[in-house]
């Protein structure tokens, strides 16, 4: 899912920002005319007849545009649900596949439209195509689409797309915004991670070491299986500070929620830890 596809799905998805769309211009111009006839019947050739059929083809249309309205949001929904199993199961290329047709056509529902693009975004990042999850996430920001939660998504994932893209200074800057806000505990989390994951890629593993309790009850009470970066990454930390030992304990607990090939997608940075210490494969996968 690279940038230009990227730009692609935005430009589509965009809901058609007129005062009168077509079917309620039809509406009100079928209103309109009801109202004339009602008013003097004889303005058409037949005009009783049609002002007595009139009403009924009025009341037809109107139960014919509420039908392909609701046929309309019906299918919007079922493939937001199908992209976003599709997300949590990590079957990327059905992502690839329901994503483009549900951000092919305009989408009205902000909410909606927001949660595709956050999907969008994850599979760009799954292709390692950052500056193309930057893009989505600098657009929800831009126009501040979406509600609060998935606008602070949209916010920390920006930071680590910033930060995979070189833009240091800028991720920085933004990861220190985050940390200062006085944040529910689930969102602290994610900005937790995100510092993590900031300290481990500028090889400040010392610094990451300080902090592993607290941490580690933030991630595992708020991150479900994605504490697994968290515990990868507390492995790279000790792993640099030259604590082995530590570093073998958090590897084992990371690939116990994670598979490694999930670890490394999500950051190459842990290839060196992988390849130092063993893996365990759950019983559950």
């Amino acid at each position: 899912m690279d940038l230009a596809a990227v730009d692609n799905l935005i430009r589509s998805s965009e809901p058609v920002r007129r005062l009168w769309r077509g079917p309620t211009f039809m509406l009100v111009g079928l209103s309109l005319l009801l109202g004339a006839l009602w008013a003097d019947p004889g303005l058409l050739p037949g005009g009783r007849l049609i002002a007595f059929l009139l009403p009924q083809c009025l009341l037809i249309a109107i139960l014919a545009v509420m039908l392909w309205d609701n046929r309309q949001k019906q299918r919007m929904n079922r493939l937001l649900d199908e992209a976003m199993d599709a997300v949590r199961l990590q079957d990327w290329a059905k992502a690839r596949t329901v994503l483009p047709d549900l951000l092919g056509s305009p989408i009205r529902q902000a909410v909606i439209r927001t949660q595709s693009l956050l999907a969008l975004a994850v599979v760009a990042e799954t292709d390692q195509h950052y500056e193309a999850s930057q893009r989505i996430y600098e657009h929800i920001l831009e126009i501040g689409i979406g509600g609060p939660l998935q606008r602070h998504s949209a916010e920390v994932a920006l930071a680590a797309a910033m930060l995979r893209n070189g833009q240091t200074t800028d991720a920085v800057t933004l990861i220190n915004r985050l940390s200062l806000q006085n944040l529910p505990e689930p969102l602290k989390a994610q900005v937790e991670l995100l510092t993590l994951l900031r300290e481990i890629m500028m090889g400040h593993g010392d610094e990451a070491v300080l902090r592993v309790d607290q941490r580690k009850e933030l991630f595992r009470c708020h991150l479900s299986t994605r504490a697994a970066y968290g515990y990868a990454l507390f492995a790279a930390a000790f792993d640099r500070v030259r604590r082995p030992e530590a570093a073998g304990r958090w590897w084992h607990d990371a690939t116990l929620l994670m598979t490694v090939p999930e670890l490394l997608r999500w950051c190459p940075e842990l290839k060196t830890v992988a390849g130092r210490y063993p893996a365990v494969e759950s019983p559950l996968r």
